[in-house]
């Protein structure tokens, strides 16, 4: 599976370097030492920094949450104007404005499926929050819920390459229908 994983990455490695840069970012801004700041490597760190495990909850949450938030924020934009304008406007491969929706569409993609933490970090942050003895804060739990559920998911999908798939599942669907 790593090897799906990896190839994802590579495929989408414009998401992968933002992704690892701004985790990188965020690391540093919030004093999480870094091992390791290379974004592209062949194993499951691919488009994520090594960094030390975080003690406290709110820095967990926040190196888990912040940096794929950036990648969502941009990618959101970017595949929904080149997912419209080449399904919805239905422009011609001749015409230039044909390549600009597609090179938005793919860095829509690529961004997407590189937002979601290391699934070890989300698995730390749901265990500093949720884990069996914790006295975390209810107010603290019911906020924090909805996003450490969320970066779960994702970190799993990521994982496993499903995110990508999906997307490429939607493009094709969106072609042939």
């Amino acid at each position: 599976m790593e090897k799906i994983y990896v190839v994802s990455k590579y495929i989408t490695f414009i998401g992968a370097i933002l992704k690892g840069f701004w985790e990188h970012l965020y690391c540093r801004i919030l004093g999480v030492p870094v091992q390791d700041a290379r974004y592209l490597q062949a194993n499951e760190l691919c488009g994520h920094v090594e960094h030390d495990f975080t003690k406290s909850r709110l820095t967990t949450f926040l190196v888990c949450y912040l940096p794929g938030l950036m990648n969502r924020v941009f990618g959101y934009g970017m595949f929904l104007g080149g997912f419209l304008g080449l399904f919805h406007v239905e422009v011609g491969t001749e015409d230039t404005i044909f390549w600009v929706y597609a090179v938005m569409l793919y860095l829509g993609v690529s961004l997407l499926c590189n937002n979601a933490p290391l699934y070890e970090d989300a698995l730390n942050n749901w265990d500093l929050l949720y884990g069996k003895g914790r006295k975390t804060n209810i107010i603290v739990k019911i906020i924090a819920f909805i996003p450490s559920v969320y970066a779960l998911i994702s970190a799993w999908m990521e994982k496993y390459a499903i995110s990508l798939f999906v997307y490429i599942a939607v493009i094709v669907l969106a072609a042939v229908l």
